[in-house]
């Protein structure tokens, strides 16, 4: 009984303390690794979007860069794709999932779990000045999301995702798949993108940043 006290006071001090936030500066300052037990976290959405979310605003090297096996290129979608011996990396904008704006989600509500179903998820911080999260996803958990708060209405975010064929071929076996194969290959490799590509096309930003 009074471990479980013990506990409910803890929780009850961390809801009423205010998260260990900087205040906002230029260039982006480095973020306390305690804010991500926080849910209520001051995200900011007045600064510009990092990229227009094609592969033309991206460096020109984006292929050497990412080490993919041929040039990336934008899909219809209006994301940047980079085919890869894996499978595919995809680099793109979060958009707000919806028309009217006073209905758009941003990233409080990917931050929060509360925008889209995911088989794994988990917060940190990425570059020590973006809150980022990463999510394993699919049915058979073919692919790993990582996005990342750059101070915008539109997060950052890069998708790794196995090949298609093959999920379709693991898709059509009916079987669960765990999630260390995402693990292991995948969301190293979306978080690798996004800390190769961040400080090139972000300089100086940050989920603080001014």
């Amino acid at each position: 009984m009074r471990f479980a006290w013990l506990l409910v006071s803890v929780a009850a001090l961390t809801a009423c303390t205010s998260p260990p936030e900087p205040p906002l500066d230029s260039p982006g300052p480095k973020l306390d690794p305690q804010a991500i037990a926080y849910d209520n976290l001051d995200f900011t959405l007045s600064r510009k979007p990092v990229f227009d979310s094609t592969c033309e605003t991206l460096p020109s090297n984006l292929q050497s860069l990412l080490g993919s096996v041929k040039k990336p290129a934008t899909g219809m979608g209006g994301t940047c794709n980079a085919d890869m011996e894996w499978g595919t990396l995809t680099i793109g904008l979060l958009g707000p999932g919806a028309g009217r704006k006073s209905n758009a989600r941003h990233f409080v509500d990917v931050w929060n779990g509360d925008r889209g179903t995911a088989h794994y998820f988990q917060r940190s911080i990425l570059l020590d000045r973006y809150y980022a999260t990463t999510a394993i996803s699919g049915e058979v958990n073919e692919s790993c999301t990582v996005t990342v708060d750059t101070g915008s209405e539109l997060p950052f975010e890069v998708r790794a995702a196995m090949d298609f064929d093959e999920s379709m071929a693991l898709t059509k076996q009916d079987v669960d798949q765990p999630i260390d194969r995402a693990l292991r290959e995948f969301c190293p490799a979306a978080r690798s993108a996004a800390e190769k590509l961040l400080p090139l096309i972000d300089e100086n930003g940050g989920s603080r940043a001014r």
